[in-house]
């Protein structure tokens, strides 16, 4: 069995008062509120999709290369425990190691934080923008499944057809528009757990070779 990603903690904080982490619910609302800073994520499920990238991807980032444009926080924020900022390091610290374990130790278990619409119907759009804005924290540790200039692998295909740049077009690696394409976007939230599960299998060894 191929080891854990190494998993982040909040730090201690430098002040007397730390809160606890955000109930989930909680963080979604916070990602949403405007603020100077904008995060990467503005909803539980891009959390939920960068979070996936982060786990089940090719190579281990020092945690706050990835937290602080993630939440929108400064590099300093989890030495203050007593503000919104270390509340929600803390809940993404959390949620990053529920992820790692289910992807370690009980695939059965994984089931990614879609959204929903107002009729109930599951959206992957927005997982799928934010796993893909994982993939550009470094996008050369990705061309195994994501050459230059070539369409992705069907492990991404689902995932990338929901993407698009900010001209409205699609990514690199994102299938051309037609009846293939919309039939990956339609199969996407069955077909994007499986493929979690086979990236994270498939990066693994290389991954932790060094470890």
């Amino acid at each position: 069995m191929s080891r854990r990603p190494a998993q982040p903690t909040a730090a201690p904080a430098t002040s007397g008062v730390v809160r606890p982490p955000m109930p989930l619910d909680e963080l979604d609302r916070w990602l949403r509120t405007p603020r100077p800073l904008q995060p990467v994520a503005r909803s539980l499920a891009m959390l939920d999709g960068y979070l996936t990238a982060i786990v089940a991807g090719p190579v281990t980032y020092e945690p706050l290369g990835w937290l602080c444009p993630l939440l929108g926080v400064t590099s300093d924020a989890h030495h203050h425990g007593d503000t919104p900022e270390f509340a929600a390091i803390a809940a993404v610290a959390e949620h990053h190691n529920r992820l790692a374990a289910a992807l370690s130790e009980t695939l059965d278990r994984f089931t990614p934080l879609f959204d929903r619409s107002p009729t109930g119907e599951v959206e992957v759009g927005p997982w799928c923008r934010g796993f893909h804005a994982a993939i550009q924290l470094n996008p050369k540790y990705w061309r195994r499944l994501l050459p230059a200039r070539r369409q992705a692998h069907p492990w991404l295909i689902p995932i990338l057809a929901h993407c698009t740049d900010a001209n409205g077009r699609p990514v690199p690696g994102a299938p051309p528009p037609g009846p293939l394409t919309d039939l990956a976007r339609f199969e996407a939230h069955r077909t994007i757990p499986l493929a979690i599960v086979a990236m994270r299998a498939f990066w693994a060894p290389s991954r932790y070779s060094q470890s």
